[in-house]
């Protein structure tokens, strides 16, 4: 009988509570699909990392070593390896590693590993994008090379040329292994040492050891890199950690909508039905057979959500993996099993939503049987605030919408929330949009030139006619050694570089000068010292930050190029590049790297292109959430106020007079809500950029444009309207005949 009559009840307003199932649904579905498919990309680079044995650093030195001597002395693998980056053609590049037996060993998708002179492993996203197969020849650094396989490199899963790179494009840029002989064989190698310890504890003071070690032996380290800093390979455990926050912060703030809706729905159930819950209380059931009962209402919409919510989010994990290894190309080692989070997915919005619908159950059965059966808990309560304000010299319009709100703070509440959560939602794409929009803008007004060209060595005398000459070292910084960022000597009158001072005027660039991003990230500002190593010689070098840059382009310290000739003791003219308007042509073994600003904001628009659907995407669950969120507030609002629906049709009201006193009174609490939404956003935004500022090779500005906020602000409204359309068939549909019979009852 008792489960015949919550089956009843929940009819009867059906809508409220399929609302709080598909939130429910909702919040279950995106925990289930976003820690699920962050399951199976630690699971895939796991594996990749134990096939491919990933090294736990990687250096260059001045000087060979002994490689078996340093494993035995350390107890690790030790192997030499190496890279050098040649062209495939004028558009097309690839980064050839050589061949390693122990350490950083590539594993094969298709045909077999490169065993002979004139033999090629391409990486399979490379591949795929040029149209490579097993057997074809390919062209890279004057040689022709055989294609003997496809496959991955456990230390080069995100396959970008620099930490100056922003997005992978394979079409463009791959890697690729050879044979050793081969690789002996290629302009510009650099040989590199890889380091893996069998020992898992305490790496970082090991490799701290290695490195004393070396400089013991008087070998000079030209570079060391961290496996965990190595934007190819930390990449994939930053987004595992944006996965698993992001997995936790928005099903946790539907779950919480969901709940308070919950409350809300049974609280309005419970003061309904006062009488028969005094009657049922007089009767002889006990307080455990009421709980029992009024549970029913959140195991029932519990289960349902958390049920279709898990199986819907174990479906989509699937697919949203598999989007992952287009970015992090890697082997598919096959999904992860975990049972537990199924359950907890359903679990946790249970127990949660029977925890508060136990606390408002005690809440009533708290009053006597005999009050109860009054039903003296069914009306409604006037406020505090609504009694401290003076609402009587206001038109009856303007009272009777303040009092719609106030005399249900719950429902004002959840509306408010839920217009939040929508709006930060909807505006985090965009957020993201405007942030890639400024540092576009900032790259353009940095760089006033076209192209960069880099030498083999440094020249001293005057630059080619037409060019700006700079010079530069890549640097670590002392109080971390796996934080690296370039440190350039430009002209102080340069016009290539334009700096922007705290208050927006020009910056000559004659003092000493730190970009935003590395100020911050330095934790220093004007006064402060920097100190870093050259990681060419590694010297020490202090320098006193005297200005900062505030553009966020990129991570640099700018000198006086001859305060930085004199700081790196070079001589007064000499220059390691030039930076161009126009293009131009250097014999091809003079130039290390050639580098054009569209190419640079090209891969800024990629990294917009790939962010589109995200987008897109918030922008559609944003909206849902909003209609669903503001639906069922105006469908509270109408079913609390069917008798003074009725009366007023009674006295005459149209249907666009009721419609205005009865839905429109939202109308401030969503605005409210929309603007509370902003600054939350940007707040959250500040806070997660910020998280990941170690893991990413820059650090991204949080910008919200302003035309991003109006129309924000008119998907809101529309979401508004949208539910007003649907609670006015609601209003239009509630006969006079109602006040009568409340007035009979």
């Amino acid at each position: 009988m008792m489960l015949r009559k919550v089956l009843r009840t929940m009819a009867e307003h059906k809508g409220r509570y399929i609302g709080s199932t598909l939130l429910l649904l909702l919040a279950s579905m995106l925990l289930v699909t976003m820690y699920q498919a962050s399951l199976d990309l630690e699971q895939t680079f796991d594996a990749e990392a134990r096939l491919g044995n990933l090294s736990d650093a990687e250096f260059t030195l001045d000087q060979p070593i002994d490689a078996a001597a340093l494993a035995a002395q350390f107890d690790a693998d030790v192997e030499l390896g190496g890279t050098a980056d040649v062209d495939v053609d004028a558009d097309r590049s690839l980064r050839v590693f050589s061949l390693m037996d122990s350490v950083n060993k590539p594993v094969v998708e298709a045909g077999k590993l490169p065993s002979a002179d004139g033999e090629i492993m391409l990486d399979q996203a490379f591949a795929d994008a040029n149209g490579y197969a097993v057997g074809d020849t390919v062209q890279a650094g004057g040689r022709r090379y055989a294609v003997s396989g496809t496959g991955y490199l456990p230390n080069f899963i995100y396959i970008i040329k620099s930490k100056a790179e922003l997005m992978a494009d394979p079409a463009k840029f791959g890697a690729a292994v050879v044979a050793r002989s081969d690789f002996a064989q290629l302009d510009d190698a650099v040989a590199v040492y890889a380091v893996k310890f069998h020992d898992r504890t305490g790496l970082e003071a090991q490799q701290a050891a290695v490195k004393n070690a070396l400089r013991g032996q008087g070998r000079t380290i030209v570079s060391w890199q961290s496996t965990d800093a190595k934007v190819q390979v930390s990449y994939v455990a930053m987004e595992i950690q944006v996965m698993r926050t992001m997995s936790a912060a928005l099903p946790g703030a539907m779950l919480a909508l969901g709940c308070v809706l919950l409350s809300m729905l049974l609280w309005r159930t419970l003061k309904g039905e006062s009488v028969v819950i005094g009657t049922l209380y007089a009767e002889g059931y006990t307080k455990a057979e009421l709980r029992r009962h009024y549970l029913a209402f959140p195991l029932l919409v519990g289960l349902t959500g958390g049920v279709l919510g898990a199986l819907l989010g174990w479906a989509a994990s699937g697919a949203m993996f598999d989007f992952m290894l287009t970015a992090f190309p890697m082997p598919d080692h096959g999904t992860s099993t975990a049972p537990w989070l199924l359950v907890a997915a359903v679990a946790l919005p249970l127990a949660v939503l029977c925890a508060v619908t136990w606390l408002v159950i005690g809440r009533v059965l708290r009053t006597p049987p005999a009050e109860l059966m009054k039903g003296g808990q069914a009306g409604a309560d006037v406020g505090w605030l609504e009694r401290r304000l003076p609402l009587g010299r206001l038109g009856f319009p303007a009272r009777f919408r303040i009092r719609a709100q106030l005399r249900s703070v719950s429902r004002t509440v959840f509306l408010l929330l839920g217009t939040v959560v929508a709006t930060m939602l909807l505006l985090y794409g965009f957020t993201m949009s405007s942030s890639v929009d400024s540092m576009l803008g900032d790259i353009d007004e940095l760089y006033n030139m076209k192209y960069e060209y880099v030498f083999t060595t440094p020249r001293t005398g005057a630059p080619p006619t037409g060019t700006e000459q700079f010079n530069a070292a890549y640097v670590s910084w002392e109080q971390d050694e796996d934080f690296t960022f370039y440190v350039t000597g430009v002209l102080p009158d340069t016009d290539c570089i334009r700096g922007v001072g705290p208050d927006g005027q020009r910056l000559v660039f004659d003092k000493v000068t730190l970009t935003a991003p590395l100020a911050r990230k330095l934790g220093v500002g004007v006064g402060g010292q920097v100190s870093f190593f050259d990681t060419e010689n590694w010297q020490r070098h202090t320098v006193t930050v005297e200005q900062l840059d505030n553009n966020y382009a990129g991570e640099f310290m700018w000198i006086p190029l001859a305060r930085y000739n004199q700081l790196f003791g070079q001589p007064s003219d000499s220059y390691i590049g030039v930076w161009s308007q126009e293009q131009l042509s250097f014999p091809a073994d003079t130039i290390a790297s050639t580098k054009t600003m569209a190419g640079v904001e090209q891969a800024m628009r990629s990294l917009l292109d790939q962010i589109g659907p995200m987008i897109y995407t918030l922008i559609a669950v944003s909206f849902l959430i909003g209609l669903i969120v503001i639906y069922l507030a105006t469908g509270l609002i109408v079913d609390e106020n069917r008798g003074a629906i009725s009366l007023l049709k009674v006295f005459g009201y149209r249907k666009a007079e009721t419609n205005r006193l009865i839905l429109d009174s939202s109308a401030p609490v969503v605005v409210v809500g929309y603007l509370l939404g902003v600054p939350a956003l940007l707040a959250t935004a500040q806070a997660f950029f910020d998280s990941l500022a170690d893991s990413l090779q820059f650090m991204m500005p949080v910008k919200l444009n302003w035309w991003y906020v109006l129309a924000g602000f008119a998907i809101v409204l529309a979401t508004y309207e949208v539910s007003i359309m649907l609670g006015r068939r609601r209003v239009n549909a509630i006969p006079m005949a109602e006040a009568v019979k409340a007035g009979t009852e």
